[in-house]
C-alpha cells in the first residue's frame, strides 16, 4: 500500500482531481487529499465542489510515495506559484518517488526548470509552453519519464489511474481493478 498525496487548488478540473485518487482508494492505497487554501471544500474548474481530506499544511513535510497535481488552470497556477508546493515537487523528484501531473499541471514543472531533459506530455493547449523546456513533449496519453509520470487531460484520467496502480504494484492489480470497473485496457 503507497502513500499518495493529491493537492488541491481552487480552479481544479473535476475529473482528473477525482478520478486518480478514486482508482488508487480501489487498488489499496492511502490517499491523502490535502487543499493548498485555508478551507477544505473548494470549486472546480466547472464550479462543483471539491472536498480535501486536510489542508496542505498539515501535511507539509511529510514523506509520500506518489504525489499528483490535478490540472485546471486554476490548480496549475496554485501550484506553479506556491513555493511549498515547489518545494515538494522539487523534493518527490530529488528523492526518487514518483511525481504525477495532468493536463496543464505540467506548467507547475516550469518555475523551477524539473522538466528539462525529461519526456512528458500535457493538454495540448500547454505545449507550446512547455517543448522549449522540456526534451519531448509527447502527444500520447500518458508519459512516464523516469519518475515523473504526465497525461494529457480529463479524457485520460481514468488510463493514468490504471497505470499508476501498476506502477505502485503489478500489471495484475490494475487489471483487477479495471476488470471491476469495466474499465477497458
Amino acid at each position: 500500500m503507497a502513500s499518495v498525496l493529491v493537492i488541491l487548488a481552487p480552479g481544479a478540473e473535476e475529473i482528473e482531481t477525482l478520478t486518480v485518487p478514486d482508482v488508487l482508494v480501489r487498488a489499496g492505497h492511502q490517499v491523502t487529499i490535502a487543499s493548498l487554501s485555508t478551507v477544505t471544500v473548494v470549486d472546480g474548474s466547472r464550479g462543483l465542489p471539491l472536498a480535501a481530506h486536510t489542508r496542505f499544511s498539515e501535511v507539509a513535510g511529510r514523506d509520500f510515495e506518489l504525489v499528483y497535481l490535478p490540472g485546471g488552470m486554476g490548480s496549475a497556477t496554485a501550484c506553479a506559484t506556491d513555493e511549498r508546493v515547489q518545494d515538494l515537487v522539487q523534493q518527490q523528484l530529488a528523492n526518487g518517488r514518483w511525481m504525477v501531473v495532468i493536463c496543464a499541471a505540467a506548467l507547475a514543472l516550469l518555475p523551477r526548470k524539473l522538466c528539462a531533459g525529461r519526456r512528458l506530455t500535457s493538454h495540448p493547449s500547454t505545449r507550446a509552453a512547455l517543448e522549449p523546456h522540456c526534451a519531448a513533449w509527447l502527444d500520447q496519453a500518458v508519459v512516464i519519464d523516469g519518475k515523473l509520470v504526465s497525461s494529457q487531460g480529463a479524457g485520460t484520467a481514468l488510463e493514468l489511474a490504471l497505470v499508476l496502480v501498476e506502477l505502485l504494484g503489478t500489471r495484475a492489480a490494475a487489471d483487477q481493478v479495471a476488470a471491476a470497473m469495466v474499465a477497458r485496457r
